[in-house]
This record gives structure tokens, C-alpha cells and sequence, in this order.
């Protein structure tokens, strides 16, 4: 039996966040580490973002420390500068076969107006500055993925 995911999360960009240095990004994600978590009802750095394993090269320009967060490698235009902030809001594990669409159903939208109301408290406790207008690069998003276990737990 595999170990497919459905994970969904509140994602924004470091970038939007007042980042502007992957140093300063990787230093936050210190200074924060006990606040930040993977599980459902918390802030943590995303999990899935492009793999940099896929893109041969691409590994040292994605982990250089004085790498501008909005930057982009021209070699790979496609890939999405990072790195991601996520509020988990559920994780379905294991996901049941019949549920399991192999990311056809994967979704990554903006917020609606009433869902920006909504969740903006949740981003002012752990950033008291930002504003309803900040809201709008945060993004819903649902995907299934692959965790490479093979249910041991179920052993």
C-alpha cells in the first residue's frame, strides 16, 4: 500500500512576506523553528515546491545565500522563485485509493475576497503587518503527492 497525501495549504511567497535575501528567509526559518510546523492549524516553510533534482544546475542558484527571492534563473524561466510560506488547513493520510487522483485534481488559486477576510488574522498573529492587500498573493492549494514511505505504520 502506498503512502499518497492530500495536503492543503494557505501559500505565499517569502517574497510578499518582506523577504528579499534567501539568507534572510533561512534565518527566519531559525529564529521561528518551534512556531513553525508541518501539521493541520500551522504556519511551516512549504513542502512541495519545484524539486530543484529536476532541473540539472539549478541546485546551486536555488540555495546560494545571497540569492534575491524574486530572482530567476534564465535557464529555467518555468520555475517559480521560492521559497513558499504555508498554513496547513488539512492532510488526509493516508489518502484513500479511490480518492486519489494522481494530481488531476490538484488546485492553486488566489483567495477569494471573503476567504482574504477570513484568514488575513491568522497571517497578522505571526505577521502583524500585513494588510488585506498582502493577502491577495496568498494562494489556496491542493495537491496530492508521494511521501516514499510504504505505510509502515500499518505494519
Amino acid at each position: 500500500m502506498s503512502c499518497w497525501r492530500r495536503t492543503t495549504v494557505l501559500r505565499i511567497p517569502a517574497l510578499y512576506l518582506g523577504f528579499e535575501y534567501l539568507r534572510e528567509w533561512n534565518q527566519f526559518l531559525r529564529e521561528h523553528d518551534e512556531q513553525l510546523d508541518w501539521d493541520p492549524g500551522w504556519f511551516g516553510p512549504a513542502l512541495c515546491e519545484n524539486s530543484p533534482e529536476w532541473y540539472p544546475g539549478l541546485d546551486d542558484f536555488l540555495h546560494d545565500p545571497d540569492r534575491r527571492l524574486d530572482a530567476h534563473d534564465p535557464r529555467y524561466p518555468e520555475y517559480l522563485p521560492g521559497p513558499f510560506l504555508d498554513y496547513h488547513l488539512e492532510e488526509i493520510l493516508p489518502l484513500p485509493p479511490d480518492e486519489n487522483s494522481y494530481h488531476k485534481n490538484d488546485i492553486a488559486r488566489p483567495l477569494t475576497r471573503e476567504e482574504k477576510e477570513k484568514y488575513l488574522p491568522l497571517f497578522r498573529d505571526f505577521f502583524p503587518r500585513i494588510t488585506l492587500v498582502d493577502m491577495d498573493h496568498v494562494h489556496y492549494c491542493r495537491y496530492e503527492w508521494y511521501d516514499g514511505a510504504e505505510a509502515a505504520y500499518l505494519y
